[in-house]
């Protein structure tokens, strides 16, 4: 199970899959992008026209990248500072190219109190591109998946949809696509993309992680290249104040780990009933692969790669012989029991406690984990209590960090039979992938909320500043659209914001985080990307992570508490018995075909 960062948030079909239209979400487990489907349903009145279709994207003969592009990228504006090497969008002047006549519907997402008639952003991009827009509203989240399943299955469907942040993933867009949802994007962008043009260039492998097995990008992926999303999936903190109270450093080696332990046990400064080690239940597998990565390169739970074989994580002997190491954490009361059964709100109740925290060690993908609320400008708040901790060199000389090579991004906006002009909407999103816009659209108005940087200004990376945010915690209501939309987020963009001292964000003290834990970073040649499966193979690999999951936190629990022995050769064959019963092989088996056909 990946864990979601509130801030960024934030898989071929070997057989032409039967017609989809109504899909049931998975809320748990995003390791394989994976989604379970529902009865399938005839979408016969998509509406479009086939042959007009086919002159607008090429048909099935178009080759990606052979069309010749009809539009120059915007000319830049002066006075805008980037910092050397800066790899990422650039502020442009922009002219409105829309009709002015044509109305457009899109799909998006909306959060309470917003609305798009009024929102600033909506506005200015209306201003900027002068094409005319209404949209149509789903809630953030679960409600909002549920309210897009009752539009797909309805089939009125807009011109153009916002699906990113978790409606849609990859596989299920390249089922769509290929089903005729979604027009193929490739000769739209090429003739009239610019924008989007200089993304792919900048991070050639970008187009193709996102097309589908069919060789077709159904779908403009935005680009959220997040530097310390990539290892927040086993992001692991220490207490300092307690560091300071038994007098010792940071743990580098599970043998020093255990030492501490027995030193915050002791320690008589911690509030009473404080845990030593601890998660909540939802989390538990997140701090667990942080202590696996001391015996093994873990780059996720199940998966990782040989050369070019997909293999099952948990059937190297380094990772029992891990298990073995936490059961005697949970018998040494290292670990703390709660971390089985701690919801997500008494987990937080720890870290909200008046005495400070209580706790020594906790994983967080950032504070929101184990804390409700945090204010990095006080030097008394838990984001400065806790520090980012190292992994640990195991028995072996295993010192890893899992880190995510892949998702940089996400499949976003989709364009549907339905659409008057596609050449006019994807224009539209092309222009999103502008440096302003990119800005305005998570910070508001610029001259208002944010402004271009003086030369001087530092970003989060210490280097040159390219814009600054003028009043840092306003809530900037009804001004902005988060990251649903189109966007051009490198890593140069996202740490390019000037660097406020007195400001309340997270973001400088998970970025040094990240910088430590960098140098452990598991290989990218071991690590599966993101693989595309169609209809029957999501709903097979879907159900399967969930078993799997669940039953490995069972194992561990019993492991913790006695009711079974990782140690025991009978405990642990029943344990991988289990697993196979569960259907791993055929899981690897579907990973290894997906793995094949997309980059074999």
């Amino acid at each position: 199970m990946d864990a979601k960062d509130h801030q960024d948030q934030p898989d071929a079909p070997p057989a032409q899959p039967e017609p989809l239209a109504r899909r049931a979400f998975l809320g748990r487990s995003a390791a394989a992008g994976a989604a379970a489907v529902t009865a399938p349903l005839v979408l016969s009145a998509c509406g479009g026209d086939a042959d007009a279709d086919d002159e607008i994207t090429g048909g099935e003969d178009y080759q990606p990248g052979s069309a010749t592009l009809k539009y120059d990228l915007a000319p830049e504006i002066d006075g805008v500072n980037y910092p050397e090497d800066y790899v990422g969008p650039r502020a442009r002047a922009l002219e409105p190219f829309g009709d002015g006549d044509t109305d457009f519907s899109v799909l998006s997402q909306v959060d309470p109190g917003m609305d798009f008639e009024t929102n600033y952003y909506s506005q200015h991009l209306e201003e900027t591109t002068g094409v005319n827009v209404s949209y149509l509203t789903v809630p953030a989240g679960e409600d909002g998946k549920t309210k897009v399943n009752a539009i797909v299955a309805g089939g009125d469907l807009p011109d153009a949809m916002m699906v990113g942040q978790d409606i849609f993933n990859l596989s299920e867009i390249s089922i769509y696509g290929q089903q005729g949802l979604f027009l193929p994007l490739d000769r739209l962008i090429d003739e009239n993309a610019p924008h989007i043009l200089d993304m792919f260039a900048s991070f050639p492998d970008m187009r193709k992680q996102y097309s589908s097995p069919d060789g077709r990008l159904y779908a403009v992926p935005s680009m959220n290249d997040c530097y310390h999303c990539k290892a927040a999936n086993v992001r692991t903190w220490i207490n300092s104040g307690w560091l300071e109270g038994v007098g010792a450093e940071a743990p580098t080696s599970i043998t020093e780990y255990e030492e501490l332990m027995d030193e915050f046990r002791t320690y008589s400064g911690k509030p009473e009933g404080s845990a030593l080690t601890t998660a909540s239940a939802e989390t538990m597998l997140q701090l667990m692969q942080f202590f696996l990565g001391s015996f093994l390169e873990i780059p996720e739970i199940n998966l990782r790669r040989n050369g070019s074989t997909v293999e099952w994580v948990q059937d190297d002997p380094a990772f029992r012989e891990g298990m073995i190491w936490i059961q005697k954490q949970f018998a040494d009361g290292n670990f703390d029991p709660g971390i089985l059964s701690n919801t997500p709100e008494q987990y937080q109740s720890l870290g909200d406690a008046s005495g400070g925290p209580e706790f020594g060690i906790a994983y967080g993908y950032s504070t929101f984990h184990f804390a409700t609320a945090s204010d990095p400008s006080d030097p008394e708040d838990i984001s400065r209590i806790m520090t980012v901790m190292e992994p640990l060199e195991g028995p072996g000389g295993v010192r890893s960090c899992q880190w995510d090579h892949f998702s940089y991004g996400y499949p976003n906006f989709v364009i549907t039979p339905q659409c008057p002009d596609p050449v006019q909407m994807v224009r539209w999103a092309d222009y999103q992938f502008e440096l302003g816009l990119t800005v305005s659209i998570t910070r508001g108005e610029q001259g208002a909320d944010w402004d271009w940087a003086d030369e001087g200004q530092t970003g989060i990376d210490s280097q040159q500043a390219v814009y600054t945010v003028l009043n840092p915690g306003d809530e900037l209501k009804n001004r902005t659209w988060r990251e649903w939309g189109p966007l051009y987020k490198s890593t140069s963009q996202r740490h390019s914001e000037a660097l406020d001292p007195d400001s309340p964000s997270i973001e400088p003290i998970l970025y040094e985080g990240t910088k430590l834990v960098e140098p452990f970073a598991t290989p990218e040649k071991i690590g599966v990307p993101p693989l595309i499966y169609d209809m029957e193979q999501s709903a097979q690999t879907g159900e399967i992570i969930l078993n799997l999951e669940d039953h490995l936190k069972q194992t561990i629990a019993d492991f913790a508490t006695g009711r079974a022995d990782a140690a025991d050769d009978a405990s642990w064959t029943a344990y991988l018995d289990k697993a196979r019963a569960i259907g791993v092989d055929t899981y690897i088996s579907i990973a290894q075909d997906a793995y094949d056909q997309q980059y074999g």
